[in-house]
This record gives structure tokens, C-alpha cells and sequence, in this order.
């Protein structure tokens, strides 16, 4: 079972996590929400994360590789919301 998980997501709010594209260019990303979806249950895990990022750099929407000490490595879709926000939604059975 994956470790990035809502909980491990949450208890990381206001740290940066590091995120690599395919040609290990990285940045890091704020978490500055964590929010169960609607789906969450017995059967499904069903989360979304906000980040922020600074202005100085934009990255495209697409899969990045996350990298966190507290949850290791996890490919990760990422849209940009905003100039710096960005978010994943993570959805699957448990």
C-alpha cells in the first residue's frame, strides 16, 4: 500500500515536498491543504492536495515524481491552479 496517504499528506501542511519531472529537473511545492474527497470510504481513498510554488517558475500540468522522507517516492499527477497553486487528487481502492 502506497505511504502517501491522507494521513502522511496532512501531517506534512506548511512543508515543502520536492517534485521531479522525467528529466530530473525539481522544485519544491508547499502543502497548504489536504481534503478528503467525496469518495473516501471503506472502499476507496479518495484525497486532493494543494501546493504552492513561487512565482519565479510555472510547471505544466503532467506526472511528476514526489519525493518526501516521510512517504519516499510517488508518481503524482499535478495541475496548475493558479500562477502558483497547484493540486493532485488521488483516487484509489483500497
Amino acid at each position: 500500500m502506497s505511504r502517501l496517504n491522507f494521513d502522511s499528506m496532512s501531517a506534512l501542511l506548511g512543508s515543502k515536498v520536492a517534485v521531479f519531472d522525467s528529466a530530473e529537473n525539481s522544485v519544491q511545492l508547499s502543502v497548504v491543504s489536504v481534503e478528503k474527497s467525496p469518495i473516501d470510504g471503506d472502499d476507496w481513498e479518495g484525497f486532493s492536495v494543494l501546493f504552492n510554488g513561487d512565482e519565479s517558475f510555472r510547471i505544466p500540468q503532467g506526472s511528476y515524481r514526489a519525493v518526501h522522507d516521510s512517504f519516499g517516492q510517488e508518481e503524482i499527477f499535478i495541475t496548475a491552479h493558479g500562477p502558483t497553486e497547484y493540486q493532485t487528487v488521488i483516487s484509489r481502492k483500497r
